[in-house]
């Protein structure tokens, strides 16, 4: 499942988890996937990117 589907699915328990109080623990365990999500995503995302300029030299960008 991606960010963006967990994204929507936490909007939606959160809005009915206002009127439903059975509806939290759902809500609860979609935004942990989410977050782990987020943070799997971090993990894999390079620290850098390599940039080559006409002087031979490589410039190391960090996001």
């Amino acid at each position: 499942m991606s960010i963006r589907q967990l994204e929507d699915i936490t909007t939606e328990l959160k809005k009915e988890a206002k009127h439903d109080p059975g509806r939290v623990a759902e809500y609860q365990v979609a935004y942990q996937a989410l977050e782990e999500k987020i943070r799997e995503r971090d993990r894999s995302r390079p620290k850098c990117i390599p940039t080559r300029f006409e002087h031979e030299l490589d410039l190391m960008e960090e996001f």
